[in-house]
């Protein structure tokens, strides 16, 4: 393959996902291929690749539903292009680039902590179950 670009089975093989999750998070507007043969399958670059175990993290280990995994990405992508915009921007527009940004990272840091409560939430709910077990074993010992 041309530009080291991967077909569908390739990457799914990979990333140890199906092709129909592959397919999904296109028709969603995760991902989209990179390229596509004269056959009209589709090929994708490491970088394409790269976004799809980013969203695979976010979804496996992280625990965060579709659709904040795609206000996710599209901070992140807005990121990118206000940083490219920033390279160029006149005083007064790299100031409303850092507003814009500013208020983006305070938005994804807000979407983690709310996160990071539910988890803290569910360790503590656990952790009760937990010691109210140890407790019903240590009676039954007495």
């Amino acid at each position: 393959m041309g530009n080291n670009l991967l077909p569908v089975e390739e990457v799914t093989k990979l990333l140890q996902i199906t092709p129909r999750t592959l397919h999904y998070y296109e028709e969603i507007g995760l991902v989209t291929p990179t390229a596509r043969t004269d056959g009209g399958h589709r090929l994708y670059s490491k970088e394409a690749i790269e976004r799809f175990e980013h969203i695979l993290r976010l979804k496996g280990t992280l625990s965060y539903t579709l659709k904040e995994i795609r206000e996710i990405l599209e901070a992140e992508d807005t990121f990118d292009r206000l940083r490219t915009a920033y390279n160029t921007a006149t005083v007064l527009r790299k100031k409303e680039i850092l507003t814009q940004s500013i208020h983006l990272m305070s938005d994804l840091l807000e979407t983690i902590q709310v996160k990071k409560q539910q988890l803290i939430t569910m360790e503590e709910q656990f952790s009760a179950r937990l010691t109210r077990l140890h407790n019903a074993m240590q009676e039954l010992e007495d």
